[in-house]
Parts: structure tokens; C-alpha cells; sequence
């Protein structure tokens, strides 16, 4: 099943209607500007500029001490209610450490379908295999390696075969697919990030 999250930082993106969303603290607000009644609210809502939003809508108040972010919480939530497949609005703006708080949640939640998703970006942990990396608007791919993966690329602007990516090389940043879509084969967990520039 899959369901979406939307935290706080839209900058001006507009969501896709046909989903149901989490709304995850001041995502709560983001969600009913642009019309969309959030199927559940979980989060401390110190953020929140009206709690008035609140109201009627299905919730969960979390204490503002806790060890686990508001969009954590959030996506155990999801996973608890049998969705394997999440994506996350909203949290790449703003705040750089709730941002790479989300990345470690893409490797630590990898066994179900995770997404971070923005204006410009789609990003996503690729376990080890073979994966089909298709346009689907995002005209720019990079993979950065977790730890080490020995990595393939097919066609694509840039080709590798059998190359040892570690984590700290940045080689495979800003490639192009060629065609409809690009052929990745991997060896170890690697971070995918798909992106266009900005309109």
C-alpha cells in the first residue's frame, strides 16, 4: 500500500491529489491550503501557527521531548498500518539536520519503498541488484554509494562496468539517461537521486 508524507517546507510545490497524506506537523497546514483533508496527523505541532487545524481531523500529539524526529514517528506509524510504500514532501527545505535525518531513515527503513521528493528531486535507496532508471520528468541522475558497491551503468551518457564506488567519491554524480530509461546494477545499498533544474 502506499501513502505520502508531507512535513513543513514545500517552497510553492504543488502536491499530487491523487494520494492520501500523513500530515506531519506544520505539513498539517501545507496540506489544507492546497485542499487536501490529511488521513492522519502525527507530530509535536510546535510549529503549528493555528491548532485550530486541528480540529476534526484524526491526530496524534507526540511530546516536544522525544527521541525520534516528528516524520520518524510518522513513518512507523505508516509501516504499522501495512504501507510498504511511503513518499516524503517537504523535508529536504529548511532545516539541513532533519534533512539528513531522513537519509539515515531511507537506509534504515529499507525494506519497504521510501521516496524524499521536492521541486526538483526524487531520492531513494536502491538495494543490491538490477534497477530500470526511467525519465519520468527528471532529466539528471547521481548515485552515491553507502558504504562500497560495485556499480554498472547502461545506457546513459556516462557508462561504468564494474566499477568499485566508495562512499566518499562523488564519480557518479549528474548523469544522463539515454533513451526511455537507464540499466543500474549494484552490489551494495546505494542513494539514487533523480533531478531537473529548477523551473
Amino acid at each position: 500500500m502506499k501513502i505520502a508524507l508531507c512535513a513543513t517546507h514545500l517552497e510553492k510545490m504543488i502536491l499530487p491529489q491523487d494520494r492520501e497524506y500523513i500530515g506531519v506537523d506544520h505539513g498539517v497546514e501545507e496540506l489544507l491550503k492546497q485542499g487536501i483533508t490529511p488521513k492522519f496527523a502525527i507530530g509535536d505541532f510546535d510549529s503549528l501557527q493555528n491548532r485550530q487545524t486541528l480540529k476534526n481531523l484524526n491526530i496524534q500529539i507526540l511530546p516536544e521531548r522525544k527521541d525520534v524526529t516528528d516524520t520518524h514517528a510518522a513513518i512507523e506509524y505508516a509501516i504499522s498500518k501495512g504501507y510498504d510504500e511511503i513518499e516524503i514532501y517537504g523535508a529536504t527545505g529548511g532545516r539541513l539536520d532533519h534533512f539528513f535525518a531522513v537519509m539515515c531513515l531511507l537506509e534504515k527503513y529499507q525494506d519497504i519503498k521510501l521516496k524524499v521528493i521536492d521541486q526538483q528531486n526524487c531520492i531513494q535507496l536502491l538495494k543490491p541488484g538490477k534497477h530500470y532508471i526511467y525519465n519520468q520528468g527528471y532529466y539528471y541522475f547521481s548515485l552515491f554509494a553507502l558504504n562500497e558497491s560495485i556499480i554498472s551503468i547502461d545506457q546513459a551518457e556516462y557508462t561504468l562496468d564494474r566499477y568499485l564506488l566508495k562512499r566518499e567519491d562523488p564519480l557518479c554524480v549528474s548523469n544522463e539517461v539515454k533513451g526511455e530509461y537507464a540499466i543500474i546494477e549494484n552490489s551494495g545499498n546505494i542513494i539514487l537521486v533523480q533531478s531537473r533544474d529548477a523551473q
